[in-house]
């Protein structure tokens, strides 16, 4: 009987380092993208027309950047490496353009962190509490971006 608690003890503690390996993966690449849409989202602020949007845009690239310093916490706090960022701005031909790409990113973490979110719940749940929080964030993001849109485009209601 010892020799198969053993193998099941070691078993045990390499899904947990593979878990926790997957954990770290999906961390680097949400703090990535997290810095990369506050670059974002300021770039798309700075050339935006409406005073009001741009003060949402900027809200939002506030947020991210907490997100940002949020999951590189963790990211340290399960002893993985910081990624290196170099993210670039994507631009668009217009501000409504700009806006309906900060939308496609939005929707797109979304379905990420959503996906994931059961694997992380079961390797570390403080993991997914912040996950949770940058989901429900993420949610609130993409309603002022759909907003936004509807208001410069009424015939933007088929891309929300």
């Amino acid at each position: 009987m010892g020799a198969l608690e053993g193998m099941w003890s070691r078993m045990r503690r390499a899904l947990r380092h593979d878990r926790r390996e997957e954990v770290l993966t999906l961390l680097c690449r949400e703090y990535l993208t997290q810095v990369k849409d506050s670059i974002q989202f300021r770039f798309h602020a700075e050339h935006m027309r409406y005073p009001q949007f741009r003060d949402k845009l900027l809200r939002i690239a506030e947020a991210e950047e907490k997100h940002a310093g949020t999951l590189k916490r963790r990211i340290i706090a399960l002893g993985g490496d910081i990624p290196q960022i170099s993210p670039a701005a994507e631009d668009g031909w217009n501000n409504w353009e700009e806006l309906r790409l900060d939308l496609d990113d939005e929707r797109q973490r979304f379905w990420d962190l959503e996906e994931q979110l059961p694997m992380v719940e079961q390797f570390d749940s403080e993991t997914a509490t912040v996950l949770r929080r940058i989901l429900e964030d993420e949610r609130k993001h993409h309603e002022v971006i759909v907003g936004m849109l509807m208001r410069s485009d009424p015939q933007a209601g088929a891309i929300a």
